[in-house]
């Protein structure tokens, strides 16, 4: 589920043609280098659909889901979007239920 006040968003053009940017996004050893996930994430390709992929993009604490549309642009460019969505929302902080316990983890 995703919440579009939650959402990280970015865009930009990229000055190369959408098949070499597909290509660095589907073969994970490219994927993986350009879009460098930390040593305890996994990053897992859910969804493909025209000009977009979904990754399920996981570490130890939480998942979420990474959506990137990519669009042909003038002069060989591709328009990149990358939505970053978080499943499922951290509890707030003042909430009444009991928590479970969770390691804070330093940045």
């Amino acid at each position: 589920m995703s919440d579009a006040e939650t959402d990280l968003v970015f865009e930009t053009v990229l000055d190369a043609p959408p098949e070499k940017v597909w290509r660095a996004l589907t073969i994970p050893e490219y994927r993986d280098r350009w879009l460098q996930p930390p040593d305890d994430v996994t990053v897992e390709l859910d969804a493909v659909d025209g000009g977009s992929l979904t990754y399920r993009w996981r570490d130890r604490h939480e998942e979420s889901v990474v959506t990137i549309e990519l669009t042909p642009q003038d002069g060989g460019r591709t328009g990149f979007r990358l939505t970053h969505a978080p499943l499922v929302m951290p509890a707030p902080a003042n909430r009444n239920e009991p928590a479970e316990p969770v390691m804070l983890l330093a940045a």
